[in-house]
C-alpha cells in the first residue's frame, strides 16, 4: 500500500528548501502530494484551495499532513485535517518574524506535531498554548552544497542580505585591511547554489552572520551551507551558546565582538582541519536525511 504525505508548502519554486525537504521523505519511501498554497491561492482563491485540501487529504488518506508554516491560511484547515491524517507544523522562521503571522503558532496548536528551527521560538510557542514544539533545524542538501576543487584566495568572504550591522563588520575588514568580499541582495545579485559553493571553496575563511545575533541557541541555516563546502567557518556567538552544537577550535571559530574577530584574524590557526572537522559533523548530523528522520521518529512514521 502506497505511503503518501500531503506537503502543503512551496514545492514549485527553484530554491525553496521544501523541496530538499520532500526529496528527503522521498527517499524514505514516501510519496509526496504536493500543495503549492501561494500558487493555488493566487490563480484559483483561497475557497477553492480550502476544498482542494481537504479533498485530498480525505482521499489519499495521508500518513502525514505537513504545513510549511503557511501564513495566511485558516487554521481550521488544520483542524480538519486531524479527522484524517496527522498533522505536522513546520515553522523555520524566528519569533519576530511570526509575530507578524500569529495565525502560525493557532496552526501549531491544533496540529499534532509541530517544530521551529530556535529553541527560543519553540518555547515562545509552548508559551502561547503550543502543547510540545520541537526543536528541529532546518538541514542542507550535500548535492547542492559542496567543495569545488579551487584555488584558495587570501579573501574573508560573507554571503546573505546587506543589513547595517553587516555593514559594521565590513567595514571593520576594510578599515583593518582584511581583504573581503560580501555577496548577497544589497551587496550583489542574489546567489545561487553553484556560486555559493565556488564562494565558499575558494575563500580563505567564511564569515557567519546572523540577521538575529543575539538570540541563545540560535544560528542561520547558511551556517551549515558553509560548512557543506567545506569552508572554514567563523561565526559570530555574541550568546556563548553554540559550543554544544560546534566545538570552537575544532569545528569552527567563535568571536565575541570585533576586537576577538580581529585578534583570531591575526592567529596562525590551521583552517584546513577546521574545516575538514565542520564538513564531517555536518554531514553526520545536520542533512535533510537528518531532519526527515527525526520529524518521522517523532510521529511514529519510521
Amino acid at each position: 500500500m502506497e505511503s503518501n504525505i500531503v506537503f502543503c508548502g512551496v514545492l514549485n519554486t527553484c530554491g525553496s528548501t521544501n523541496i530538499s525537504m520532500a526529496i528527503s521523505f522521498m527517499k524514505q519511501g514516501f510519496k509526496i502530494l504536493p500543495i503549492n498554497y501561494r500558487t493555488i491561492i493566487l490563480t484559483y482563491g483561497i475557497s477553492y484551495f480550502n476544498r482542494y485540501l481537504i479533498d485530498i487529504v480525505k482521499t489519499r488518506k495521508p500518513e502525514l499532513v505537513i504545513f510549511s508554516k503557511c501564513n495566511g491560511i485558516s487554521s481550521e484547515l488544520v483542524k480538519e485535517c486531524n479527522k484524517y491524517s496527522k498533522t505536522w507544523l513546520w515553522n523555520m522562521d524566528s519569533r519576530s518574524t511570526i509575530s507578524y503571522c500569529p495565525e502560525v503558532i493557532q496552526h501549531a496548536r491544533y496540529a499534532n506535531f509541530s517544530s521551529c528551527t530556535c529553541k527560543e521560538t519553540a518555547k515562545w510557542f509552548e508559551s502561547l498554548g503550543v502543547k510540545k514544539c520541537h526543536v528541529i533545524f532546518e538541514g542542507v542538501d550535500p548535492t547542492l552544497y559542496k567543495p569545488y576543487n579551487m584555488k584558495k584566495s587570501n579573501i574573508i568572504s560573507f554571503i546573505g542580505t546587506k543589513t547595517a550591522e553587516r555593514d559594521k563588520f565590513k567595514r571593520l575588514l576594510e578599515d583593518n585591511k582584511v581583504e573581503n568580499k560580501f555577496y548577497g541582495p544589497g551587496y550583489t545579485e542574489e546567489v545561487y547554489p553553484e556560486e555559493f559553493c565556488k564562494i565558499c571553496s575558494s575563500s580563505k575563511a567564511m564569515l557567519s552572520l546572523n540577521t538575529h545575533n543575539n538570540i541563545p541557541d540560535y544560528f542561520s541555516d547558511r551556517l551549515f551551507r558553509y560548512m557543506a563546502c567545506k569552508a572554514p567557518v567563523i561565526h559570530w556567538d555574541s550568546t556563548g551558546t553554540l559550543s554544544k552544537y560546534f566545538v570552537d577550535k575544532k569545528e569552527i571559530l567563535y568571536f565575541e565582538d570585533e576586537q576577538k574577530l580581529l585578534q583570531l584574524l591575526k592567529k596562525d590557526i590551521n583552517l584546513k582541519e577546521i574545516a575538514e572537522n565542520g564538513y564531517k559533523k555536518v554531514l553526520a548530523k545536520y542533512t535533510w536525511d537528518n531532519t526527515i528522520n527525526n520529524i518521522l521518529t517523532i510521529s511514529e512514521l519510521l
